[in-house]
């Protein structure tokens, strides 16, 4: 498993080829706290992951949504500094609401999307990068690693 900084290498060119950096430009919520945006479908698994990614002053996850349509509507009505999403929702994909994400923060801080998902397929790694994920992890696999990648980036933008 390739440690944090070579996980992030490849993810740094993507992003600077959208113009935007993957770490360090990110408009920081009130309070310094970085705004997430939970696009998940198992209530179970958002809860749990609300816990995770729930760190006063640093993390707080200011949205949720379990369909497409929920994610698209979070998106339009509010800022978001950080996208994690689920690929397959019960209705809708989250692989639209990224490519809806990257189009919505066109004019705005581009924020940073990690997509964490069971569907670890080569095949849906590309598509979800190609619509503009900054990182593709493996739920079964890479869970814990969701959190030290947006401290990372809440780190970076509050410098």
């Amino acid at each position: 498993m390739p440690t944090e900084q070579q996980a992030a290498q490849p993810n740094e060119r993507r992003a600077a080829a959208r113009g935007g950096k993957a770490t360090g430009d990110a408009r920081v919520g009130a309070g310094g706290e970085l705004r997430i945006l939970l696009i998940e479908d198992s209530r179970l698994l958002r809860d749990r992951m609300i816990g995770m990614l729930t760190v006063p002053g640093v993390l707080r996850v200011t949205g949720t949504a379990e369909t497409e349509q929920e994610a698209i509507e979070q998106i339009d009505a509010h800022d978001f500094d950080a996208l994690v999403v689920d690929v397959e929702l019960r209705q809708g994909s989250g692989i639209a609401a990224i490519r809806h994400a990257r189009g919505a923060f066109a004019t705005r801080i581009q924020p940073l999307i990690i997509v964490l998902t069971n569907y670890s397929l080569p095949t849906v790694e590309q598509r979800c990068m190609s619509a503009g994920a900054d990182h593709f992890l493996d739920k079964m696999q890479q869970f814990a690693e969701v959190r030290p990648l947006l401290e990372r980036h809440q780190r970076g933008s509050a410098s």
